[in-house]
C-alpha cells in the first residue's frame, strides 16, 4: 500500500502539486515509518529547509550508508546554511552619490579664496615693502587688493570639514530588527497542509482569537520528575505528558527544562496514551473538523508536531483555559510554549503520554 502512495506522490511532485504530495507521503509514513524513500520525498516538498533537513536525517538513521541518502543530506545541509546566511551586503557597498556641479561651486569658491589669501601672505613675506623691489606682474595680479584682505576673514578649518562631510556622507548603519516568525503562509506560493484533530469544543465559550496571541498560560505546578523511559539516553530530549495533572514537561535526560499546563482531549474524545515519537512537523496548519464530522474550522494553527496518527502537540490561540481538558484528542499548549517546543524537539522526539 505504501508503494502505491509513493508512486502517486512522485506523480504529484512531477505535476508541481506539492501539497498533494505531502499528504500522500504523510499517509505512507504513517503506514510504514521505516520507508527511507518516503522520508526523502517528503524532504523534497518540505515547507522550510530546517524541516527538510529533519526528514533527511530520519532517512539517514534508517539507511546511513546509502549513497542517495548521503547526497540528500548534503543538499539539505546546504539549504539550511544558505537560509542562515545574512542578506547580501551589496546595498552597503554602493558608492555614495556623486556631488553635482551645483554642490561643487561653493567649495571651489572657498578653495580659490583660501589660495588667494595664502598666496598674498607668502608674497608679502618674500617681498617686504622696504626692499625696494617690485613684485612681478603675475604675483601682483594674484595678490588681492589690501582692502579685501583686511576685511575678508579666512574660513575656519572646521567649516571646510563640515562642507566635506556634506559632500561625502558616511553610510549609516540602519538598526536591524528580527521579524517575528511568520506562522501564516502565503496560500498562493506555499499552501498550508490540511489536516485536523483539535477543535474548540462547542460546549465551551470561545474568546475572540487575536492576531498576536499573548502567552497567558500559568506555569504548571511543581511535580516529581518522571522516570526516564527505557531506550532514552542520559542527555536525550523527550516529552512527558500527564493527563491527570494536565501538564507537559520537557526533559533532557533526567533534567526537566520546561513545565507548562496543557488542555488534552475531553472524556468524549480522549488523548491516546503510550510512548510515541514525533513524525511530522508543521509551522502552521489549517485544521478542518468538518472532514471528521466536527463543527469547527481553524486557520493558522501554529507549531504542530504529530506524534501518533492525527494526534499532535500544537499551539492554541482560541482559548486560555489551560489545565482543563478542552480538545478532541490533541494536546493544546500556549502558543509561545509551543513555539519553544517546536524548535527544541527534533523530529523523532519521544512523547510519553500517561495518566
Amino acid at each position: 500500500m505504501s508503494s502505491h502512495l509513493l508512486h502517486q506522490a512522485r506523480t504529484a511532485i512531477q505535476a508541481g502539486q506539492a501539497e498533494t504530495a505531502r499528504r500522500l507521503l504523510e499517509q505512507a509514513i504513517e503506514q510504514d515509518a521505516g520507508n527511507h524513500a518516503a522520508w526523502l520525498l517528503l524532504a523534497s516538498v518540505a515547507t522550510t529547509p530546517h524541516i527538510a533537513l529533519a526528514y533527511v536525517q530520519r532517512a539517514a538513521r534508517l539507511r546511513p550508508h546509502d549513497p542517495t541518502v548521503q547526497k540528500a543530506l548534503a543538499w539539505a545541509q546546504a539549504r539550511v546554511q544558505a537560509a542562515g546566511q545574512p542578506q547580501s551586503k551589496t546595498a552597503t557597498a554602493v558608492s555614495p552619490p556623486r556631488p553635482t556641479r551645483s554642490h561643487l561651486r561653493p567649495v571651489l569658491a572657498l578653495l580659490l579664496l583660501l589660495l588667494l589669501v595664502v598666496t598674498g601672505f607668502y608674497g608679502r613675506m618674500l617681498l617686504p615693502s622696504n626692499s625696494g623691489l617690485a613684485a612681478p606682474a603675475k604675483m601682483a595680479a594674484a595678490v588681492p587688493p589690501p582692502q579685501e584682505t583686511a576685511t575678508e576673514t579666512p574660513p575656519a578649518p572646521t567649516a571646510t570639514v563640515v562642507t566635506a562631510v556634506a559632500l561625502s556622507p558616511t553610510p549609516t548603519t540602519t538598526p536591524f530588527h528580527l521579524r517575528a516568525k511568520n506562522v501564516a503562509r502565503d496560500a498562493a506560493h506555499d499552501p498550508r497542509p490540511t489536516w485536523t484533530l483539535t477543535p474548540t469544543p462547542t460546549d465551551t465559550p470561545v474568546p475572540t482569537p487575536t492576531l498576536a496571541p499573548t502567552a497567558t498560560a500559568e506555569p504548571a505546578p511543581a511535580a516529581a520528575p518522571a522516570a526516564r523511559p527505557a531506550g532514552v539516553g542520559p542527555g536525550e530530549r523527550w516529552i512527558d505528558i500527564n493527563l491527570t495533572a494536565q501538564t507537559l514537561v520537557a526533559y533532557e535526560g533526567d533534567t526537566p527544562v520546561l513545565s507548562v499546563l496543557i488542555s488534552s482531549g475531553t472524556w468524549r474524545t480522549p488523548t491516546v496514551t503510550g510512548q510515541f515519537r514525533t513524525y511530522i512537523k508543521h509551522e502552521s496548519q489549517t485544521m478542518n473538523g468538518y472532514a471528521l464530522g466536527y463543527n469547527y474550522y481553524l486557520e493558522n494553527v501554529p507549531y504542530v508536531m504529530y506524534f501518533y496518527r492525527g494526534y499532535a502537540i500544537h499551539g492554541t490561540y482560541w482559548h486560555n483555559n489551560f489545565g482543563a481538558p478542552m480538545s478532541h484528542g490533541c494536546v493544546n499548549v500556549n502558543t509561545a510554549d509551543a513555539g519553544w517546543l517546536f524548535n527544541w524537539a527534533p523530529l523523532g522526539t519521544l512523547v510519553n503520554v500517561r495518566y
